[in-house]
Formats: structure tokens, sequence, C-alpha cells
């Protein structure tokens, strides 16, 4: 009787390898006839297209989020808060490892209020504090252009407070 059934477990056993195997082999594959993984990519091609698809991927979103703007507040130099979404300095820190030449231009403006010469100094000090939060997250330094504009470009209307919330800004852009 043990003879019987420790027969009917190996049948029981070929059979359920080879259904498996029927099954997997021949409804969902032809396993004899497929390549090896290795032969359709190396490693090395394979990173390598990830590594392009992810730069394209940059690419793309830096081009369709344009010009980040960074506000302050009045006759103030830094942002208590992060300056650009993760995202895009992710983003932007992959696009600008792999192209050396890409340039960010940080252009910092300010409202009317107070002495010329104080707004274009406080416009350069705001370019300046952006590109240093750019160095710290990665960015090479000489990758970013800094300017300050003052008052002379400014995005909204110096008489109302509203105008000049608009104007206390970085304009930050890429150079592709």
């Amino acid at each position: 009787m043990k003879k019987l059934v420790f027969l009917l477990i190996i049948l029981l056993i070929l059979w359920i390898s080879g259904s498996a195997y029927w099954f997997v082999c021949r409804t969902r594959c032809d396993c004899r006839n497929s390549p090896v993984p290795g032969e359709i990519f190396s490693p090395r091609e394979t990173a390598l297209a990830a590594l392009n698809a992810s730069l394209e991927e940059a690419k793309t979103f830096l081009g369709a989020a344009g010009t980040q703007i960074v506000y302050f507040e009045t006759s103030r130099a830094s942002v208590g808060a992060e300056i650009v979404p993760a995202r895009y300095l992710t983003a932007l820190k992959l696009y600008l490892d792999n192209h050396p030449e890409a340039r960010v231009t940080v252009t910092g403006h300010s409202d009317s209020q107070g002495p010329a010469d104080f707004n274009l100094m406080l416009s350069n000090l705001r370019a300046k504090y952006v590109r240093t939060c750019f160095a710290m997250a990665g960015i090479r330094p000489e990758q970013i252009e800094v300017s300050g504009k003052g008052i002379s470009e400014p995005a909204g209307d110096n008489l109302t407070p509203e105008g000049r919330t608009q104007n206390r800004r970085t304009d930050i852009n890429i150079k592709m």
C-alpha cells in the first residue's frame, strides 16, 4: 500500500510539472526559441537607454515649466520656504549634470520702494541667494548666471501693493 501511495505521489508530481511546462512554454511562449535575456540588451545599454529617457523627460518637463518665479518679502533677500518645487530642482540638476554647456539665468528684481541703488543691490542679492540655494542642491555654480535689474523691469504696477509684490521676485530661466 505504501508503494502504491508513493507511486501515485511521484505520478502527481510529474503530471504537475509536465502541465506547468506545457502551459508556460507552449501556451505563453516558445521557451526553446526565446533569446537569453543578456543577448537582448547589455546592462550598459539598458542603463544608457534609461538615462536618455530620463534626460528627455527632464528636458520636456523643464521646457513646459517655463520661467520659474521666486517671490520675496519686502526688503528681504531670502525666502523662508523652498524656492522651487523639488521635482523642478531634480529635473534641473539631472539636465545640467548631463549638459555642461547649458546655463541657468537668475535675474533679480525689486519694487520701487526705497533708493534705486539699494533696489539694484537688493535684486543682485536675491539672484545670488537663489544661486546659493541651487549650489547647495548640487548644481554647479559656474552653470548659474546671476544679474540684478532693480526696478527696471517691473511685472506689476509699483503704485499698488499687489503690483509691488509681483515685482519683488527672481526669474529663473534655462538656456538649453
